[in-house]
């Protein structure tokens, strides 16, 4: 279970849930290792934080891939 949200005043919302808590897991065949020094507990968390301007949210494009590493790209607000 994981989500992406982007707001038009550029904020960021990342949801999901870790099911082991371990620094490595295992998913469809790939190994994620966990490259933070915070991690969360197993369970539910979010993560967010702000951009520095308004945005599009309709033209967000994210991807998450098969390295672990979530990747997304947002167009400024032209207003």
């Amino acid at each position: 279970e994981f989500s992406c949200e982007v707001e038009s005043d550029g904020r960021v919302l990342i949801r999901g849930v870790t099911t082991t808590g371990e620094k490595r897991v295992l998913r469809h065949s790939h190994v994620f290792e966990m490259r933070t020094q915070r991690l969360c507990a197993s369970g539910p968390f979010t993560v967010s934080f702000q951009l520095p301007g308004p945005v599009e949210p309709r033209q967000f494009s994210g991807n998450f891939g098969a390295d672990g590493i979530l990747e997304g790209i947002v167009m400024k607000d032209r207003r």
